[in-house]
């Protein structure tokens, strides 16, 4: 009866997926979500530490072998697993922060990314080892990222598979991260609005604010959510991820014979960020081809806002000094509220360091993914802001 513009979303039904999870459920069950570094695993940071800087180490130098963590590597690894195959969400507490100095509080972050997989720059300066700071930016500014303000940021996506946070310090007020599981938004959406979750699986002019890759437009057009198979060979050199739980989709109309084989298992991946959207709308034009969105459009993007900040969604935690926060950019969407510290006197002293980090069981991504993510296959290239000569470094301060 009705056509869909994408030949890869299948016209029916829209499925719901297994593996999301709500953010009340969790709230009661910290322990499975959180890890409080225990007195051996602090002594192993603090051994690797001495041994990188014994060595004369930068941090970009950092390695599993040049950064060794016998034990905590065993728990590094099966947080990867977690974050990409499981529910895309933890957090370690107790990194010793304060009696660190500079260097140390960045390699010991950068060590432990090193452990889970490849780093990837997170702007056009070639940034491996960021800094979530607040430098006075106004972010009325189209072409600011916000990430440089005080100012709330709403729920996204990082271009990367797995985003790492770790807190040096918190505003006096404000500054609360929120993350959502985006499978469980999009299986509400379905359940409440399927035609506004039919838009979502459809392109949205997205700017680049000026990083701009080799070869790519100012602009690219990107759906918020991707139904795709996990199977290696749609993706060169692509690694295999697997669907928990039975074959085909939780919810998925009952397709009888052979078609679940055919299929395979289908996963659903995220990839938002409104503010690159808006932004799209303010510095461009039709002229420049960039198309004003429908108020279809603009109806599901307000839902699925919406719906991400249902208190019965969305997991809500404080980061505090010491607190690393990891996400699966994929599964899940974050977000962070407005921060000060109330006395006006210029930026805040909230200061986090954040990894963009390609796993090396990295899921399989929808083709579509290579406006954003470049080269799809797993490995030091995939993911992050790549631009024309550009050299990956880790600024030891923010604003380097």
């Amino acid at each position: 009866s009705s056509s869909s513009s994408s030949s890869s979303v299948r016209d029916d039904a829209l499925p719901t997926f297994p593996g999301g999870w709500l953010g009340p459920d969790l709230a009661a069950d910290p322990g499975s979500w959180t890890h409080r570094l225990t007195d051996d695993e602090i002594a192993e940071l603090d051994a690797a530490l001495a041994s990188a800087e014994a060595a004369g180490l930068d941090v970009i130098d950092l390695t599993p072998d040049t950064f060794p963590l016998p034990t905590l590597a065993t728990r590094l690894d099966g947080l990867r697993r977690e974050l990409v195959h499981g529910r895309g969400l933890h957090l370690f507490r107790g990194v010793p922060v304060h009696r660190y100095t500079p260097w140390q509080r960045c390699a010991v972050f950068y060590g432990m990314g090193a452990h889970m997989g490849w780093t990837c720059p997170q702007n056009a300066r070639g940034h491996v080892l960021g800094h979530v700071k607040d430098l006075g930016a106004d972010p009325n500014d189209p072409t600011v990222r916000i990430y440089t303000t005080c100012a709330a940021q709403p729920f996204h996506t990082d271009s990367a598979d797995i985003v790492g946070l770790m807190c040096l310090e918190n505003s006096a007020s404000g500054g609360e991260s929120k993350v959502v599981s985006s499978v469980a938004v999009w299986n509400r959406l379905v359940k409440t609005a399927p035609d506004l979750a039919r838009t979502l699986l459809e392109p949205f002019p997205v700017d680049r604010k000026g990083e701009v890759p080799p070869g790519k437009s100012l602009t690219y057009d990107m759906p918020v959510f991707h139904r795709h198979g996990v199977v290696a060979g749609e993706v060169d050199g692509s690694a295999v991820t697997v669907c928990v739980g039975a074959a085909g989709v939780a919810g998925d109309s009952e397709g009888g014979g052979g078609g679940d084989g055919e299929r395979g298992c289908e996963l659903l991946s995220g990839i938002y960020d409104r503010n690159f959207i808006d932004a799209a709308q303010a510095r461009f034009t039709e002229d420049d081809g960039v198309p004003r969105l429908t108020p279809t459009q603009i109806a599901a993007l307000d839902a699925l806002d919406a719906t991400c900040d249902d208190p019965g969604i969305r997991l809500d935690m404080r980061l505090e000094p010491g607190d690393v926060q990891w996400l699966h950019n994929h599964t899940t969407f974050h977000a962070r509220s407005a921060y000060s510290d109330g006395d006006g006197n210029g930026p805040s002293r909230r200061h986090l360091l954040r990894l963009w980090i390609t796993p090396p069981d990295a899921r399989a991504l929808p083709g579509a993914f290579a406006e954003r993510f470049g080269d799809l296959r797993v490995g030091a290239g995939r993911g992050g802001i790549r631009v024309e000569g550009q050299t990956p470094f880790c600024a030891l301060e923010p604003g380097a």
